[in-house]
């Protein structure tokens, strides 16, 4: 869930809201989207820690390494992080300042699979679970390669014409596909539509 409002209590009251409508048993995650400056996230994470949040995502601009790490410090908040960063040099300074719990490197802006599983090693060997960023249909290959995988982004966003067939979300839970390179079948026609 994206928390924009700027009245920190407008948050957490939306928050209280649709925790309460998921019942029992459903863990929220929070989406700051580079929101708030450290002290912002401070004040938003207090009143947002009685939900049992899984995450924290993205409090701070992503080259602010350092106000990553201070708002990991000081919210009891996990925080989530890294559909802005690209390479593994920018994931090592969140690993070594112990600014994120899960790291969420987006295969396309990442470089691709080879880089995305560098990001996934170096993360394992900081204890950083593996949550790449959206397009599912890509990054359940990276999660199923990495021994700290641990979930994806579903959005169901591919137009109708773009795949003849996609892997299959049921009951929260996506089976990788067993065929050569991405698994998934083009449409026929999507190869001259999309090329331009």
């Amino acid at each position: 869930m994206k928390i924009h409002h700027p009245d920190p209590s407008v948050n957490a009251s939306r928050v209280g809201a649709v925790k309460k409508a998921l019942g029992p048993g459903v863990r929220m995650m929070v989406d700051v989207n580079q929101g708030r400056d450290v002290i912002g996230n401070q004040r938003q994470a207090r009143l947002l820690e009685e939900f049992d949040l899984l995450w924290y995502e993205e409090p701070v601009l992503a080259d602010d390494y350092d106000g990553y790490a201070e708002v990991a410090r000081s919210i009891r908040i996990p925080i989530a992080g890294g559909e802005n960063h690209y390479t593994r040099w920018e994931f090592k300074q969140l690993f070594e300042r112990h600014a994120v719990q899960y790291a969420m490197p987006d295969v396309c802006r990442a470089n691709g699979f080879s880089e995305t599983l560098r990001i996934g090693r170096l993360a394992a060997a900081h204890g950083v679970a593996l949550t790449p960023h959206l397009i599912h249909e890509i990054a359940i290959h990276v999660v199923g390669a990495a021994a700290n995988g641990f979930l994806v982004e579903f959005m169901d966003w591919a137009p109708p014409d773009l795949f003849a067939e996609l892997p299959e979300c049921k009951d929260g839970f996506i089976r990788i596909p067993e065929k050569p390179g991405h698994g998934m079948a083009l449409h026929p026609s999507a190869i001259e539509k999309y090329r331009r």
